[in-house]
């Protein structure tokens, strides 16, 4: 192999990993852009699904503009997806104050400290797999949170592997709080929707397979 290349492969890994950057700091800040122009409240669960489409977009390759297909995305499933994670991420906002409350009052390691803190960790899991579950798959409204609180059971080593990249998140973010504004939550939204994409994928491989075994063998017909 040629020196020219091995270089010329570096340069495009690192035009590669420089691209997927910029990716995550536009991410971020539409994200919370968005979220913002929906007062918060309403604002997080449409920025957050159209984060997670345009993010499933670019992972198939797709071209578009970033900001106005955001933006069109966000209108879209304004209230579609404020009815699916607006109770997840109240309930979720509720125990984050609650744990940082037991924090504060160091009875963290307490029995109301430690079930709160576990309530916190099972609802974000619920949550990391929701949203990219919405973008997925097209199931009735009121299905998505069950379905997603199913595969997390069936699926507990995809489950600890979107919480370990979560810490990782977290971790680098209290090391260096500068990433916060910029890129810390585009990169959890990024990945998590990636890894969980790619969870979905394999599974809907290994049921058409099940399927495709299941199926009966064709019964060959003579000819008359």
């Amino acid at each position: 192999m040629s020196n020219s290349s091995v270089s010329g492969g570096w340069a495009l890994r690192a035009h590669a990993a420089c691209d997927w950057l910029f990716w995550v700091m536009t991410v971020n800040v539409l994200w919370y852009a968005f979220t913002l122009a929906g007062g918060i409240v309403l604002g997080a669960a449409p920025a957050t699904i159209a984060a997670a489409e345009l993010t499933r977009r670019r992972l198939r390759g797709e071209a578009f503009p970033a900001v106005r297909t955001f933006a069109a995305a966000w209108r879209r499933e304004f209230w579609r997806s404020n009815t699916v994670l607006a109770p997840i991420l109240v309930i979720g906002a509720i125990l984050t104050v609650n744990t940082i409350g037991f924090a504060g009052a160091r009875t963290l390691a307490e029995t109301p400290g430690i079930l709160t803190l576990v309530a916190l960790v099972l609802t974000f899991a619920l949550l990391a797999v929701t949203f990219p579950l919405y973008v997925h798959y097209d199931l009735p409204l009121r299905g998505y949170a069950l379905t997603a609180s199913r595969w997390m059971l069936r699926n507990l080593a995809h489950v600890l592997l979107l919480v370990l990249a979560a810490v990782v998140i977290v971790t680098a973010s209290l090391i260096l709080p500068g990433i916060i504004p910029f890129l810390s939550l585009g990169a959890w939204l990024t990945i998590d929707t990636a890894l969980c994409l790619a969870f979905f994928a394999a599974n809907d491989r290994q049921l058409a397979a099940a399927d495709a075994d299941a199926a009966p063998h064709a019964v060959p017909v003579a000819a008359g």
